[in-house]
């Protein structure tokens, strides 16, 4: 763990020493490229999600129903009890 923080302690600073040999004409234009970037990303994961809702909406007419007790359901499907397989013969040794 201590080479694995060792190597990135080295990493950071030759990023940090590449960053400052910049000028700041140049380090201003990666700021606002990286922004322009980070905005554009967040554009498109809104018009996603946007698009979704909207499709969604228009393919589920049936609008808010009620919620139903699955047990309830499950207890009217099953009927008699003396019905269900418990252990498949599959599965058990001969």
């Amino acid at each position: 763990m201590k080479k694995l923080r060792a190597m990135f302690h080295v990493w950071e600073s030759r990023i940090e020493q590449r960053w400052s040999k910049l000028s700041e004409r140049k380090q201003r234009r990666f700021i606002v490229l990286f922004f322009a970037g980070y905005l554009l990303i967040t554009a498109c994961v809104i018009a996603t999600v946007w698009f979704d809702a909207k499709t969604e909406r228009r393919t589920r007419k049936n609008g808010i129903e009620h919620i139903q007790n699955p047990i309830l359901k499950r207890e009217n499907q099953l009927g008699d009890s003396s019905s269900i397989i418990l252990k498949n013969k599959q599965h058990e040794r001969e």
